[in-house]
């Protein structure tokens, strides 16, 4: 019997055109996994390929987009398979400015790490114990023989390196920085480079967002929680977004002794999206999940459909009830 990433690979080899998917607000799993994907397929393996570029591409990823190459060279009749990295249902899915009825009928090609994925693609592969999809890609081109080219290698770098947190999230492993080692030596990289563009590259909003969020800031439980708030009329009122937020939660992660921090913004009335982020001790994933979210044990989100005071309220108390019970 096939396992699924022997399955994966055969429609890669029997297909002609693939159209490639990551998430919404996409991080640098999402991105780099896609982008590398798209890159062996069509120069290494002659296929017809687009990859979608987001509906919001976040400025620290920007130096990526020379790899993108938008919708020029398919058709929404010509797609064999839609290949959908990093997004644990359907509805995290970003199609650009592709319209998914048009997809409907093609079959779909699912590879993805979260702990709460459900198989929604015709070929699925879950692998809950990959720190990233950049793990899974990198498996799928040893196993084809694929040559690790520099664009590829900062690819995949990328996409571990920021799903793990610069390598000091509990999901690194041994695999993790076996990996990032052949890259950086297949794809000669410089890995402060990608740093540089990632972590020290924010641009003004950010720190506006940032100060926002700790001036809004507050702690419970001896500061074992921290609750972080980006608000409408704060964000309104200093002319910032809610786009250049990525990694302010994780802040809140530096304070000494927090086993649990969120990070609240405020996109619309009564709609609060919500990333949590744990020490360790409790499982985030299953509260995201179970207020129709998702993520992983130490890093998830979700969007409650609430005013937000009454948002924190409910994230609060999950926290609270969580900790007495560790």
């Amino acid at each position: 019997m096939k396992s699924s990433i022997d399955e994966i690979i055969g429609a890669f080899q029997n297909g002609d055109c693939f159209l490639i998917l990551g998430h919404s607000d996409p991080d640098g799993d999402s991105l780099g996994s896609t982008i590398a994907l798209g890159l062996f397929l069509r120069y290494q393996a002659d296929k017809r390929v687009c990859m979608a570029k987001p509906l919001f591409w976040p400025g620290r990823y920007e130096f990526l987009q020379k790899h993108c190459n938008g919708r020029e060279e398919v058709s929404n009749d010509g797609v064999d398979y839609v290949v959908i990295l990093d997004c644990s249902s359907l509805d995290r899915v970003d199609w650009g400015d592709f319209d998914p009825k048009d997809f409907e009928r093609t079959p779909k090609i699912v590879i993805d790490h979260h702990e709460e994925g459900i198989p929604f693609g015709d070929i699925n592969w879950i692998d809950k114990k990959s720190a990233a999809v950049g793990e899974m890609i990198y498996e799928i081109f040893v196993q084809i023989g694929a040559e690790i080219t520099p664009a590829i290698s900062e690819c995949l770098y990328l996409a571990i390196l920021t799903d793990t947190g610069r390598f000091t999230y509990s999901n690194t492993s041994a695999k993790s920085l076996l990996i990032s080692s052949e890259l950086i030596k297949a794809g000669e990289l410089d890995p402060s480079a990608i740093a540089r563009h990632v972590y020290f590259n924010y641009s003004e909003e950010y720190l506006r967002n940032i100060g926002i969020a700790l001036y809004n800031s507050r702690t419970y439980k001896n500061a074992k929680i921290v609750l972080l708030t980006l608000d409408k009329a704060s964000v309104r009122s200093f002319s910032t977004t809610f786009d250049e937020t990525e990694g302010i939660v994780d802040l809140a992660m530096s304070v000494r002794g927090v086993e649990l921090a969120a990070l609240f913004k405020e996109i619309g009335k009564d709609v609060n999206r919500v990333s949590m982020r744990s020490r360790g001790l409790v499982d985030v994933g299953s509260i995201a999940k179970e207020l129709g979210g998702g993520g992983h044990f130490n890093a998830s989100g979700c969007t409650l459909k609430m005013p937000l005071s009454l948002a924190r309220e409910v994230i609060l108390d999950r926290f609270e009830t969580c900790l007495a019970n560790c």
